[in-house]
């Protein structure tokens, strides 16, 4: 009798035995799925709320003009001095600010493109994740704002686009400025959506508070 209960016990312990690794490996899988979603979830919303404004205050957290809906610009033809085609999106993804112009850049353009710049320098090591483009609206870029922006602004790329397919995309949106004047400053997300823009009247603090914001919460390549 005693005998059959010694093996009764340790078949029971040996089962208990074989149980216990299972529900350890499920519990630690269980963990982990909830590490990872308290790490993602903040991050995907942020990222949501910022390119729909779905859920936003007005007048909180973001402090540019959001375009509602955020519209893609990857359709655009973009063409380099030499009328090639540009692909923005075939290499490494980037956040980039753009300013839109044709060959009358006035002051409040030029003022535009040296806020933009600013903020790039303010970026620091971040600022490799942003790259700064002016669109020119123009068939062919004049002499004298070519200099003007190969002088004061090297890194900044400069391509063509077509003012009617600009305006196309600009009717989709909520943006404000219709015209090719340069006074706005679009922000551009890693997939391509135009999504936020900004005006004179914003403060370079403005557009780099944003733009911290949405590099924090987006992914780097």
């Amino acid at each position: 009798m005693t005998a059959q209960t010694d093996n009764s016990d340790e078949t029971a312990a040996a089962k208990s035995d074989m149980a216990q690794p299972a529900i350890t490996k499920k519990w630690s899988r269980l963990q982990g799925a909830l590490v990872v979603a308290a790490i993602a979830l903040p991050m995907v919303l942020a990222y949501a709320i910022f390119k729909t404004g779905w859920a936003m205050p007005t007048g909180t957290v973001n402090k540019g003009d959001l375009l509602v809906p955020a519209t893609a610009i990857s359709g655009l033809t973009l063409l380099d001095q030499q009328g090639q085609n540009v692909d923005l999106f075939a290499g490494k993804k980037m956040w980039r600010m753009v300013v839109v112009a044709d060959n009358n850049c006035d002051e409040l353009c030029f003022k535009q493109l040296y806020t933009s710049r600013q903020v790039h320098k303010r970026l620091s090591e971040k600022s490799v994740r942003v790259e700064r483009l002016f669109l020119n609206t123009s068939a062919v870029y004049s002499e004298e704002l070519k200099t003007a922006l190969d002088n004061d602004y090297p890194r900044l790329k400069q391509y063509s686009v077509s003012p009617a397919a600009w305006s196309d995309l600009m009717d989709k949106t909520s943006g404000v400025e219709k015209s090719f004047s340069g006074h706005s400053v679009y922000y551009i997300d890693q997939q391509g959506f135009a999504m936020m823009s900004y005006q004179p009247t914003h403060e370079g603090a403005d557009l780099l508070d944003d733009i911290k914001r949405l590099l924090k919460y987006s992914y780097e390549e």
